[in-house]
């Protein structure tokens, strides 16, 4: 009987949690993102290797959408598409438990781990709302959290909600 109970709470829990994959949507290729132009982000590596990264690179690594409310923006939800921030880290080859040190134009800077949050599909938001992002409304590159289907600790992560996002670092041993 015990076994049984057992067994049966572990089926519980495993259906109901959320894989990422469902927190998102696959969206085709854009042909507005696909477009040539400036470099809008900077990945730096713990090793010091710098990755530039256009519109049309970010949209290369594999475009996905969500709809979640925006701490920054009244909590009303908004439709964000762009890669995920763990393709951009990928292709940089910076580890999933890594410190990353955020850096925006207006130069607001925050770090953020990565260990607590590794299953989590955060995307660096190119668009909202089917809007190309530019820097008078949170682009051109702003992280953006599913807090419509993850449950985050808003006092850790909504500053991680960092618009106007032009360079990532990867702090030296995870620190």
């Amino acid at each position: 009987m015990r076994r049984l109970l057992l067994s049966l709470t572990l089926l519980t829990l495993c259906a109901c949690a959320r894989p990422a994959s469902s927190l998102y949507t696959p969206v085709e290729a854009d042909p507005q993102l696909a477009a040539p132009g400036p470099v809008v982000l900077t990945v730096v590596n713990a090793a010091g290797k710098e990755f530039t990264f256009t519109r049309a690179r970010l949209a290369a690594l594999g475009l996905v959408s969500f709809s979640t409310p925006d701490p920054s923006r009244k909590n009303e939800a908004h439709e964000y598409t762009g890669p995920l921030l763990s393709a951009v880290l990928r292709e940089a080859g910076i580890a999933q438990a890594a410190t990353l040190h955020l850096v925006a134009l207006d130069k607001y800077r925050t770090d953020l781990k990565l260990a607590p949050i590794r299953d989590v599909p955060v995307i660096l938001a190119l668009k909202s709302d089917g809007q190309l992002l530019e820097p008078r409304n949170f682009g051109p590159v702003y992280m953006t959290f599913p807090y419509g289907g993850v449950k985050l600790d808003p006092n850790i992560y909504n500053a991680a909600w960092v618009w106007q996002l032009y360079r990532i670092e990867e702090r030296p041993g995870g620190a």
